[in-house]
This record gives structure tokens, sequence and C-alpha cells, in this order.
């Protein structure tokens, strides 16, 4: 974890959770990402028509999960986060029963888990495996889920692809965002935002700034939330996945299965075992 001592006005540790302290602002901020959703719902349901469940890393406030579920996909649904998995329980708790009994909801670490069954479909959705900051970090995952996937089955990923002009960005400069009303407190706040990319971890350090618009609101008058990501470039993703035991059979640039681009927002991947 070299990279934090490069970077010392961030929090390594606060970068891996306090996006996900607040579930209630996480589903507002994400609410119109649906492509992604869609997306694989479609796998899920293709994966499992003979049978079997979907392993999900890092499931979240279960925004995938609970609608593949509803849809008749029997998911199971690790995350690191407790805050997010109790949020994804209250929503899933909502749900009519077939769907309820479809989704089990566990706290784990995706570098480290292990499960009796084998899976046709395991799944990191929505950057989560960005938060693998190191080599060692990506291997135990993807030795753990190479060890769940049944023979044929399929392993679903996206992260995100970098932008050098985004992550080339004066590192701590603040940059002005939107003005906002806040789903749980109630009053509004302005945004912005601070990003430091170190080029040998590979790492981008991110803190956004919140700070209320309005003095008369109640409210609190300012916070902030870390986040951090490691990026992974198109061929070194590759050839990760690849001594890692997988075959890459389609490297998409959106979830509409489009062509791999330099300007695509995302890397969408489907792979299998080698």
């Amino acid at each position: 974890m070299c990279a934090a001592t490069r970077l010392p006005k961030f929090d390594l540790e606060a970068g891996t959770t306090s996006l996900y302290v607040d579930p209630t602002y996480y589903d507002y901020e994400y609410k119109d990402r649906t492509a992604d959703v869609r997306w694989y719902c479609d796998q899920y349901a293709e994966a499992t028509r003979a049978g079997g469940r979907v392993l999900e890393l890092g499931v979240g406030t279960g925004r995938i999960a609970l609608r593949a579920a509803k849809a008749g996909v029997d998911v199971v649904g690790l995350d690191l986060s407790a805050t997010m998995l109790h949020h994804a329980a209250e929503r899933l708790a909502a749900l009519p029963k077939k769907a309820r009994d479809r989704v089990t909801l566990l706290q784990g670490d995706m570098r480290q888990f292990a499960f009796a069954e084998r899976f046709p479909l395991v799944s990191c959705p929505f950057n989560a495996f960005q938060h693998m900051y190191t080599r060692d970090d990506a291997e135990r995952c993807l030795a753990g889920v190479r060890s769940h996937l049944e023979p044929g089955g399929l392993f679903l990923l996206d992260v995100l692809m970098p932008d050098l002009e985004y992550l080339n960005r004066p590192a701590f400069k603040t940059y002005a965002g939107v003005r906002f009303k806040h789903p749980r407190h109630g009053c509004h706040f302005t945004y912005a935002e601070q990003t430091a990319f170190d080029v040998v971890s590979q790492l981008n350090q991110m803190r956004f700034l919140y700070e209320r618009s309005d003095p008369a609101e109640p409210g609190p008058e300012s916070y902030s939330v870390q986040l951090s990501h490691r990026y992974f470039f198109p061929q070194e993703l590759e050839a990760l996945l690849h001594y890692n035991g997988f075959r890459v059979l389609c490297h998409y640039g959106d979830f509409e299965q489009g062509e791999l681009r330099a300007d695509v927002e995302s890397q969408v991947l489907v792979c299998g075992l080698r």
C-alpha cells in the first residue's frame, strides 16, 4: 500500500468504505444508471436457464441482484459493507416472497470467500474490481472466482476505461459540481471534487466535497466522501485474467456490447475458464 504514502492527503481505508456509509444517497446518486442492471440481469437469466445460482461479488444495495430475483434468478450476494447489505436487506424485504427467497445476502471480502457450491456465473459489477488495489488483491479475488465456477461457467465484470485527460488533472485541484437536494438530509448541497492519480500504483484517489448551500436549511454544514479506484488498462486486464486462468471471450465498450474504444466510459468483460 505504498501509494497511500505518496498521496498523504487521502486515506485509502476511507476510499474503500466511505462511499458506502450512506446507502440512501448511494441509490440516489446512481438511480439513472440502468444499462448495466439490464445487461447483468439478462446474462444472469441466460446462464441459469438450466439451473443454479449466480454469485455476485460487491452486491451493494442489491440494485442488480434484486431485479434479477424478480425475474426469477437465484442470487448469492457478497459484500464487505454491512451498511450496504442492511439496506439491500430492507429493499429485499419489500419484494414478493418468491423473489425474497431467491436472494441470499452475505458479508465477506471478495479476496477471500469460500462456498460449498460452484456457480454457472460469477459477477463483479459496477467497478467493484477497482477496489483490488494491488496485484495480490486482484489475484486472490480471481482465484476465488476460478474455484467457484462450474465447468463452462462465466465470469462477468466491468471496470472504468482509463480516461487520461481526467486522470492527469492537477492533483488536489477543486472542480465545482452541481447543486442538489440531498435525499436523506433534505437540504441542498453544492458538490465539488478533488482527485489525485498515482501513475506507479495506478490508484486514483477521489474526494467529493459537499457544502450546504442555504444556511437556513437544517442539516450538516458540510461533509466529504472519499473513493479509491485502481485503474486497469485493457491489455493489462486481459493479461491479468489470462495468467490467472481465464479466457476473455468478449471485451466490450459498453453495456450494449459496443466496440471497445479509447473514448468509452466502461470496459465490460465476459470470461470463461482456460
